[in-house]
């Protein structure tokens, strides 16, 4: 597993995210990731625990993907000691 507190691991994941997900085509794949992944509310949310427990997950690793990409590696090792992560 990556250590998110290490700067030269996050530099290496970004790198590879971002040769995924910085293309026309990742971007492609980023959005149907975010439709299907209950990225934005729908009239379709329930309040069935397990389908909201199933919502944040999703959200969280989509969460995750989108910071890995967007942040510097300093600003990621930053929010991982706060989070535990």
């Amino acid at each position: 597993m990556t250590n998110l507190t290490k700067i030269n691991e996050i530099r290496g994941l970004q790198s590879n995210l971002r040769a995924v997900f910085d293309t026309p085509q990742g971007k492609e794949v980023m959005k149907f990731i975010k439709e299907i992944g209950s990225w934005y509310p729908t009239v379709f949310d329930t309040v069935e625990t397990n389908e909201v427990i199933a919502r944040d997950a999703n959200r969280r690793l989509i969460g995750t993907l989108l910071s890995l990409i967007e942040l510097n590696p300093e600003q990621v090792v930053a929010l991982s000691k706060q989070g535990g992560g």
